[in-house]
């Protein structure tokens, strides 16, 4: 693209770029699952929340920044209310160093009532993408699954 004009720029990155792309999709999937799970009064970024620490007993909150690459804010923010509505319980760390994770019995309870709904979202995931798509964008992505 060597000296191209303004326009001829703006409209090779408005037509070709992929980070909107993927930003978009995030958001239409991301509606398709959180309407799946309103009844739940739960978000997905909430269920993905309650399935890593599930996953990872006892994990600090600054791995899961890490692991779910989500801002120290935000899930600072997230684990506040899920304390609060009693989904997760937080403690000290095997070595006294820090907090840890784990789910109370109502958090555990709730993944598993959520677990239907997610399977729905999904399904309707799936279809709105295409079967074949679908899969591929989930094998593509595998390498970036937090756990």
């Amino acid at each position: 693209m060597k000296h191209a004009g303004w326009r001829q720029v703006g409209r090779r990155i408005a037509s070709e770029c992929l980070a909107i792309r993927v930003r978009r999709l995030g958001r239409v999937i991301t509606r398709i699952y959180d309407t799946a799970l309103t009844p739940y009064g739960i978000s997905i970024a909430q269920v993905n929340l309650l399935a890593a620490i599930a996953v990872a007993r006892g994990v600090r909150p600054t791995d899961l920044t890490q692991v779910l690459d989500v801002e120290k804010s935000t899930l600072s923010r997230d684990l506040k209310r899920m304390e609060d509505l009693g989904w997760v319980r937080s403690g000290r760390t095997a070595r006294g160093r820090g907090r840890s994770l784990t789910l109370t019995p109502a958090g555990e309870r709730l993944l598993v009532q959520v677990g239907p709904a997610w399977e729905q979202a999904q399904q309707m995931a799936s279809a709105e993408l295409g079967k074949q798509p679908f899969e591929q964008l989930r094998k593509l992505l595998s390498p970036f699954a937090p756990l």
